[in-house]
């Protein structure tokens, strides 16, 4: 049963301006409980998504404006309904409150049968009469409604600049963190160029220097070997004989001597490859070492000079037949 209060209520929210959809979902939400309870809630809900959309034909507001809708059943048993007691949703201005039971009655007349079975006479209005507005009470109160509701809209448009604020910080932050990160990365990077560099260029001063004390320990060989000549040719052989030994002893080691060689492998494409290797390894663990550090790249090896491609029989001979002992540089190809 809808209040008779409700239709008054309706018709003044919608000339407070609501669109009269809002209005029947607003008076059916707070089943008639009166005009501020009305307008609390629109102003609650004036966001929801589905504000708008039309409401069941029998779920309506009165129905048909100005027809009763159905009633919403209640716990008031037939007898109590029969001597006029009401729930708290039919409560109009004329309905009175039993004071000593605290049951509601439609009336008067439901209040002096009330009296009559059950004895209570303490009674009380149950609810005030409720004025029409007046038209300046409707603009006073239409715009408090529109105060609240632009200041809500406000609260909220504030609440999400706020929260798009903190969104940009964590933004902000996470990009100066990414950036610290590369940054050290790159230095890390450089570092590690730089020292591979550096080492580079040790290893190669240290192979010419092996190379230079090696062709100096040929000379040294070939000048011995021609003043032996010369000595044989004026009849002292023997005492060049005597003199060999010592000179032997002084000499650098040859690539017999070495056990051990320094082998660096170049590419067009990357950082040089060094590794140390038994001077009398053959030529296929240099590969195979090579292919383990670049996996699935096809490759060949070869001197720089005289330039040529170590390959086929190649690969069976050792480090120290190929020359590459004690150091060499290979180039891939």
């Amino acid at each position: 049963m809808i209040q008779p209060n409700s239709k008054a209520h309706f018709q003044t929210l919608l000339d407070f301006g609501f669109p009269e959809n809002r209005v029947k979902k607003a008076i059916k939400a707070t089943q008639g409980a009166g005009l501020q309870s009305a307008l609390d809630w629109l102003e609650k809900h004036q966001d929801d998504p589905t504000i708008d959309d039309p409401e069941p034909e029998s779920a309506a507001v009165g129905g048909t404006l100005g027809q009763a809708g159905p009633s919403a059943p209640d716990s008031i048993s037939t007898d109590d309904r029969a001597e006029g007691v009401i729930s708290a949703a039919e409560q109009t201005a004329n309905s009175l409150k039993c004071e000593e039971c605290g049951k509601l009655l439609r009336d008067a007349s439901a209040a002096e049968v009330h009296a009559i079975k059950s004895g209570h006479t303490n009674f009380s209005e149950s609810s005030e009469v409720i004025k029409p507005l007046t038209p300046e009470e409707k603009a006073k109160k239409l715009e408090e409604l529109k105060a609240r509701m632009a200041a809500k809209r406000e609260a909220k448009r504030q609440q999400e600049l706020e929260e798009e604020r903190n969104k940009e910080k964590v933004r902000r932050r996470t990009g100066q963190e990414l950036s610290a990160i590369k940054e050290k990365t790159k230095e890390k990077e450089m570092q590690k160029a730089f020292e591979e560099k550096k080492r580079e260029k040790e290893d190669d001063k240290a192979a010419k220097a092996r190379v230079k004390a090696q062709i100096e320990a040929d000379k040294r060989d070939r000048q011995l070997k021609r003043e032996a000549e010369k000595a044989a040719a004026a009849g002292v052989a023997a005492s060049a004989q005597a003199a060999a030994p010592a000179a032997s002893s002084s000499a650098p080691k040859t690539a017999a001597t070495y056990t051990d060689t320094r082998i660096q492998i170049r590419a067009s494409d990357g950082a040089p490859i060094t590794n140390v290797f038994k001077a009398d390894d053959i030529l296929e663990a240099v590969y195979e070492y090579v292919a383990a550090q670049r996996p699935g790249a096809p490759f060949k090896l070869a001197q720089t000079f005289p330039r040529k491609v170590l390959d086929g029989a190649d690969r069976q001979k050792t480090l120290r037949e190929l020359n590459l002992v004690p150091s060499a540089v290979l180039m891939l190809t």
